[in-house]
């Protein structure tokens, strides 16, 4: 037996099963701008599974470098025949993304190729603001909103829910020995790399957290500031923010212990995010 639902696309159901949060976002864009963001958020799993798919950085290389040569390939009308590409090539051919957008996704994913920990929260603000935060002004373009205002406002609710999604990763990149915590912050508050990896919820990885839950908070807090310049046909492609801020309700409430059930496990908030969604405001 297979969980598909049945009308959607392969693009869909593939965002569906491994990006719910951006899946139920999406649903609230215009129906005839809706399989653009399935396709972009489709493209995004597949490049940044990369790190997951590979047992060596050497073969994590080649596949990002497949992905650079069939972006190449749709510019020369060569399309592979691929579930993900061949929409995408559409995409492109239309006009309606920019290969280098698609190019600098791509390019945000080396980093995790290094299983290097960031050196500093400004670091780790650097690599969630490539990968979270040039996702969602690239699905802000493809919802209509390209002027300048417009696609920072996307930017920054897509990186705040980025540097809520690194804190509800830590389990995952855990069991992979895999570190995005700022090495600084990690010094400043005596954490054991053990604790981290053995998901020990001490005070000084509480203390931790709680530093970079903080900084989400202000990132929430901007991208807020910023809503004004976000029309509502773009609603959709800011909407995680609405989850990031109720992830981070479960991790306080948790005592800010980012291995919590609770927490990492935690559903997104349908009722806010349908509430925010259909009055168009974040």
């Amino acid at each position: 037996m297979t969980d598909k639902i049945p009308d959607l696309s392969y693009c869909a159901d593939y965002v569906r099963r491994h990006d719910r949060d951006r899946f139920l976002c999406a649903l609230f864009a215009r129906p005839e701008r809706r399989e653009d963001l399935f396709v972009l958020y489709a493209f995004h799993q597949e490049i940044s599974k990369t790190r997951e798919m590979v047992s060596e950085a050497m073969l994590g290389h080649i596949r990002l470098q497949w992905w650079r040569d069939t972006l190449a390939g749709i510019d020369d009308g060569e399309v592979r025949k691929h579930e993900v590409v061949e929409p995408l090539a559409a995409m492109i051919a239309a006009g309606r993304v920019a290969r280098k957008d698609l190019e600098a996704v791509i390019d945000a994913r080396e980093f995790d190729l290094a299983d290097t920990a960031p050196e500093n929260i400004s670091a780790l603000e650097q690599y969630v603001d490539q990968t979270s935060g040039h996702l969602a002004a690239v699905a802000a373009g493809l919802l209509g909103a390209t002027d300048a205002a417009a696609q920072d406002a996307a930017r920054r609710a897509g990186m705040a829910y980025g540097m809520v999604g690194i804190l509800r990763a830590m389990v995952f990149h855990g069991r992979a020995k895999r570190l995005y915590m700022p090495q600084d912050r990690i010094a400043k508050h005596k954490v054991s790399q053990g604790d981290l990896f053995e998901f020990r919820s001490t005070e000084p990885v509480r203390a931790l957290v709680r530093e970079l839950a903080k900084t989400a908070q202000s990132h929430i807090k901007a991208a807020r500031q910023m809503r004004r310049a976000l029309p509502k046909t773009a609603l959709p492609a800011a909407l995680p923010l609405v989850l990031a801020e109720g992830y981070l309700k479960k991790l306080e409430k948790s005592g800010f212990d980012p291995f919590s059930a609770e927490f990492g496990l935690a559903r997104p908030a349908s009722f806010m995010l349908t509430l925010r969604g259909i009055i168009g405001r974040l």
